[in-house]
C-alpha cells in the first residue's frame, strides 16, 4: 500500500479510492481544515480550489524568479 502512496504522489497511475484520499488530504492541509470536513465538501468545489491554490503558488514561484533576476 505504501509503494502505491508513493506512486500516486508522484502522479502515477492508482486505485480512484487512494486518489481521492490523496486529494482529500492535500485539500485539508492546504486549507487547514479538518479531513472530515473536506470529506463532507463537494469534490467539484475541491477540484476548483485546488485548481486556484496551484495557480497561485505558480504565481508566487514566478514573481520570486522574476526578483531574482533582478537581482543579478
Amino acid at each position: 500500500k505504501l509503494k502505491e502512496i508513493r506512486r500516486g504522489l508522484r502522479g502515477g497511475e492508482i486505485k480512484p479510492v487512494l486518489a481521492s484520499r490523496i486529494l482529500i488530504y492535500s485539500y485539508s492541509k492546504v486549507f487547514s481544515i479538518s479531513p472530515m470536513e473536506a470529506y463532507n465538501t463537494p469534490a467539484e468545489i475541491i477540484l476548483e480550489m485546488m485548481k486556484i491554490h496551484s495557480e497561485v503558488e505558480q504565481l508566487k514561484a514566478d514573481e520570486i524568479d522574476r526578483q531574482m533576476r533582478k537581482m543579478k
